[in-house]
């Protein structure tokens, strides 16, 4: 799977991994694999790391389609913070996750960052 994931400090902390080449529907696999994961709880800190290209295949449909998926499911009250990390020169994946910043602002009561580095996006998390 091209994203892999671990539940870490009791379930409250997500470090995920992109690598290869994602696809649109293993984008959302992810989303609603680790949103369903019984050993995730509250309050919750992710760290999407991103490897250079890996999102080469992803388009704003994928994230609208993703937003879409989220918003359908019952709505979490779970403060969920999550740092999106892209590797450096890696301006596609730079861009998706941008937009995937803004759609998670205006539709989902969570707060996603987007970072050129791994320390400062722990840092924000308190990681």
């Amino acid at each position: 799977m091209p994203i892999t994931y671990e539940v870490l400090r009791n379930g409250h902390y997500i470090h995920a991994l992109a690598a290869g080449n994602v696809s649109g529907s293993e984008f959302i696999k992810y989303e609603i694999d680790h949103a369903a994961d019984e050993k995730v709880s509250g309050p919750l800190m992710e760290i999407l790391e991103i490897n250079y290209g890996a999102l080469r295949e992803i388009n704003s449909e994928d994230v609208k389609r993703i937003i879409d998926i989220r918003k359908k499911e019952k709505p979490s009250v779970m403060p969920h913070k999550c740092a999106i990390v892209i590797s450096a020169g890696d301006a596609k994946s730079w861009d998706i996750a941008k937009f995937y910043e803004g759609m998670v602002e205006l539709h989902l009561p969570e707060t996603v960052i987007v970072f050129g580095d791994l320390d400062i996006a722990r840092t924000w998390l308190g990681v």
